[in-house]
């Protein structure tokens, strides 16, 4: 009767973990595309730095909410694993580890990304002395600096799905199928980040649409499952 009790608790502690994660994960979805879509999907006009400016200047609210969001994004994307860690150290402690520390890898690139846009809005708006003809040169760089952050920074969003697929995959309390989009996530955003940098124009192929997608389904389905629905009595699988 003991031992009954204390496998309802520690499957309703973990019920608990995974709405927790769910929660986290929609957080970070929902920042990530504010900050790093929708923010500059009405700010950039491409190859046309004047405008661009123009248009950072005119919607200074708008940019510095996308400041912020990617800011409360890595913040949520610091607390996702180790929830997640809990959730999912059963099934093999050691992949779980390697997940938690593939994810905090990309946070530091993440942050010097926020750091460039809070540099270039103070620059803008004058805050920092340079001569006018320094302007656009300057924010040119810091553009380049903060958007090459973020690229660099998807090594590490690819890599941590493929532990966290595989225990997805193993746990045995979630979708296997979950588990299976978040593995080919990862390859998929390494061919995007290996794409941009050797060939030109690469963002404009029918490809680069294409290998986003397996992470798109498994990163929003698995943040909806933990949110809406949690988890099955998990089957811990051997290592």
């Amino acid at each position: 009767m003991q031992g009954m009790k204390e496998k309802i608790m520690a499957d309703h502690n973990l019920s608990t973990w995974a709405r927790i994660s769910g929660f986290i994960y929609f957080i970070v979805i929902a920042t990530g595309i504010f900050s790093l879509m929708y923010v500059p999907s009405e700010i950039t006009v491409k190859g046309d730095a004047a405008a661009t400016i123009a248009n950072i200047r005119s919607h200074e609210t708008m940019y510095r909410s996308g400041i912020a969001a990617l800011l409360i994004n890595q913040i949520a994307f610091f607390l996702l694993p180790l929830a997640l860690y809990v959730l999912l150290a059963p099934t093999n402690r050691l992949v779980a580890q390697i997940m938690v520390l593939a994810a905090l890898i990309g946070i530091p690139l993440g942050l010097a990304s926020a750091a460039e846009r809070i540099f270039l809005i103070e620059l803008l708006t004058s805050k920092i002395s340079v001569s006018p003809q320094a302007v656009l040169d300057l924010v040119a760089v810091s553009r380049a600096r903060a958007n090459e952050a973020l690229m660099i920074a998807t090594t590490f969003w690819g890599l941590w799905l493929l532990p966290f697929g595989y225990l997805v995959f193993r746990s045995g309390c979630l979708p296997r199928v979950l588990g299976i989009f978040l593995m080919a996530g990862c390859v998929g955003y390494l061919v995007n980040l290996f794409g941009l940098i050797m060939v030109p124009n690469f963002s404009e192929l029918t490809i680069a649409s294409i290998v986003r997608v397996p992470a798109t389904i498994g990163e929003i389905g698995i943040g909806l499952w933990l949110l809406l629905i949690g988890i099955r009595t998990p089957k811990i699988a051997p290592g």
